[in-house]
């Protein structure tokens, strides 16, 4: 079979038109019909129903189901084109959400470099949602993962390497400063700095607000951990983050919360359930497992 014509297949399904798959493939019509046609006697089944007066093409009940094992076909193809490659260049591809990256990741570097890992090693920043997702789409081969439960998917190992709290980070200059703890329904009328969609927080932080029975006002976003520290620092609004942030680096006040029910940041090690690790990315897991 021709995973050329799996992919004309699946293109074909989503845009509803030869023309435009055509186009996008930069070949003829009739190449993308010829496929299809293959693609029907490998199967002994009609794929589509074309409807030449009204200019229409729709997927049969066959089509339909082989358009969803397509889809997990070329997904895994695409795995392992993107495994073999870090395999053969002996690369290793590490995702660490930024606050685990500055807190976690300096522990183990000279570790890795005694093992003649830290050269081969290259890490992907992001927040833990689109770790996640870039790990199951093999673009990852390993990846810290910040979560406010234990991570428990079909298709991915976890091992949980720490928790923590998450706290409330002001400006010395805050009237809070002078606090060692604060209840979160006291927060309602504050205003907030946070981190965008992406990042784990926003589930602990719209648990506590639900809670809470409030809507925060949330005045600026950023994935920059350093550009929110310092709007905290010059007092233009509060932060929620996780405890293992170093408040003393940033001139800042940490507050614990005193909420009884809170979620806690929880950091795990995470990779695919069906991918074989090779030599040096077992030593790496050995490595973060043994540190952290």
């Amino acid at each position: 079979m021709n995973i050329k014509d799996l992919e004309y297949f699946k293109n074909l399904v989503e845009q509803k038109n030869f023309s435009k798959v055509a186009a996008k493939f930069k070949v003829s019509q009739p190449t993308i019909t010829t496929a299809i046609k293959r693609l029907e006697n490998e199967f002994n089944a009609k794929l589509f129903i074309r409807d030449r007066r009204h200019n229409t093409i729709e997927a049969t009940a066959s089509g339909v189901q082989l358009f969803k094992h397509c889809q997990t076909i070329l997904n895994e193809l695409s795995i392992a084109q993107q495994e073999l490659h870090n395999i053969t260049h002996q690369k290793l591809m590490l995702g660490l959400p930024p606050i685990i990256e500055n807190h976690y990741f300096t522990k183990v570097c000279s570790k890795l470099a005694q093992l003649n890992l830290l050269k081969s090693l290259t890490t992907v920043e992001g927040g833990s949602v689109s770790l996640t997702d870039a790990l199951r789409k093999g673009k990852l081969d390993l990846s810290l993962l910040g979560s406010i439960a234990p991570i428990n998917y079909t298709d991915l190992t976890a091992t949980e390497t720490d928790r923590q709290p998450f706290c409330i980070y002001v400006s010395k200059k805050h009237q809070l400063a002078k606090r060692k703890q604060v209840s979160f329904h006291e927060l309602c009328n504050e205003r907030f700095v946070f981190f965008d969609q992406n990042f784990i927080h926003n589930q602990a932080f719209n648990q506590l607000t639900q809670q809470n029975h409030f809507r925060a006002n949330i005045i600026f976003k950023s994935n920059d951990i350093h550009i929110l520290m310092k709007l905290i620092e010059q007092n233009l609004g509060i932060g929620f983050f996780t405890k293992i942030i170093d408040s003393k680096s940033y001139n800042l006040k940490c507050l614990h919360i005193s909420d009884a029910k809170q979620p806690e940041f929880i950091t795990s090690l995470v990779y695919r359930k069906n991918h074989i690790l090779t030599p040096n990315q077992l030593k790496l897991v050995q490595v973060l497992r043994d540190n952290l």
